[in-house]
């Protein structure tokens, strides 16, 4: 019996040892977002700042990218992963919610000058909120037009956050 009793406890142990190891985990690849669905990234921290807006296009594969510069929360460079975001598309609107920046380099005139000549976007909104510390991106998409929006951690040049419409 006791034999039974041994063998028992060395078989329960061994089981619940391998319980204990972490299994891997595949990385999931960042998601295309189209007509609804969500996606975040970056890091919380101290506070960070939108300091620039660029955008370029290729007509030809019908691909457009907007890339928001992030700073600390004194507009200087920052390296590591850019402040906290929130990305949601519903139908044809990607919202983009940045936790923790309350600042912005450009202004709502200045992102408007930048998204003129879009092909993937119809209209843009920018509006800060004080209560809460956060700046929100709105991009009015034109119809069938996809998302993948995406952290670039800064190693030389300070982080971003870079968003890929592609129109179909």
């Amino acid at each position: 019996m006791k034999k039974y009793g041994i063998l028992f406890l060395l078989v329960f142990s061994t089981l619940t040892s391998y319980a204990a190891v972490p299994k891997k985990t595949k990385v999931a690849p960042m998601r295309i977002l189209q007509k609804e669905g969500a996606i975040s990234g970056g890091v919380a921290g101290g506070g960070f700042t939108m300091m620039d807006v660029r955008r370029t296009a290729d007509t030809k594969k019908k691909i457009e990218r907007i890339v928001v510069d992030v700073g600390d929360m004194n507009g200087a460079k920052i390296r590591g992963q850019p402040g906290y975001f929130f990305a949601e598309m519903k139908k044809n609107r990607l919202v983009i919610d940045f936790s923790q920046m309350p600042k912005t380099s450009i202004d709502e005139k200045r992102l408007k000058s930048v998204m003129k000549k879009s092909m993937a976007v119809r209209n843009v909104d920018m509006s800060l909120d004080p209560v809460d510390s956060s700046l929100n991106l709105s991009f009015m998409l034109k119809p069938n037009t996809k998302a993948k929006v995406y952290p670039i951690v800064g190693k030389k040049a300070t982080s971003k956050v870079v968003i890929d419409l592609i129109s179909e």
